[in-house]
């Protein structure tokens, strides 16, 4: 018994560790973008968008899961408006307390500010796991900082790690990170719980971490 106990006593220092290794990420990750004019971000967010465009695996992807962007995020607009002319089934996402629900987007979609400042659907058709088990999809995935190895740090919520669990064990999804090349660092600390992007696109390059 004293063993466990000593074993969950280590297990919940090295949690905590974690945790406060991650706040300190969040805030150098949040000063270094705050540190690039609104101008920058805008190109430096189309020449990322333009990379994305150009890989096959998005463009021909029968379903697509994306957000629109918080200012200080890669700007997303125009691929979303890009894969709706293509003709593909475009979905975003909607905080449903401590769930991310994606419902089905149109041009003529309305949207909201939730409570958060992001831009979220009105309404619309509910993603169906089902979906994705048949034709596989890719979700586009916001992030603070990441690492070569897949690693992802959120804002701390936890949706989309909970989204990607939850889906990556019923059906085919690749999630693409897109970011800045500032946000990439050495290494992202991570919890067992914490999931994995499989390719990051920044302005500079496409970097898919190796299994």
């Amino acid at each position: 018994m004293d063993g466990d106990l000593r074993l969950q006593a280590t297990r919940g220092a090295g949690s905590d560790a974690i945790a406060l290794r991650k706040t300190r990420l969040r805030a150098l990750a949040r000063e270094r973008i705050a540190n690039v004019s609104a101008s920058e971000r805008i190109s430096r967010s189309e020449r990322i968008v333009e990379r994305l465009e150009a890989l096959d695996a998005v463009r021909a992807v029968p379903v697509l899961l994306v957000h629109r962007s918080l200012p200080s995020e890669v700007a997303t607009d125009v691929l979303l408006v890009a894969a709706l002319s293509r003709g593909q089934r475009v979905f975003a996402p909607r905080v449903d307390g401590p769930r991310l629900r994606f419902v089905r987007v149109a041009l003529e979609s309305r949207w909201q500010r939730s409570a958060l400042g992001v831009l979220e659907p009105e309404g619309g058709d509910p993603l169906e796991i089902a979906d994705l088990r048949k034709e596989g999809g890719i979700v586009v995935v916001p992030g603070l900082a990441f690492d070569e190895g897949g690693g992802r740090l959120g804002r701390g919520g936890g949706h989309y790690d909970r989204f990607l669990r939850a889906a990556r064990g019923a059906a085919r999804v690749e999630a693409i990170a897109v970011a800045f090349e500032l946000q990439i660092v050495a290494e992202v600390p991570r919890l067992d719980h914490d999931e994995r992007v499989d390719r990051i696109v920044t302005e500079a390059r496409e970097i898919v971490p190796r299994a």
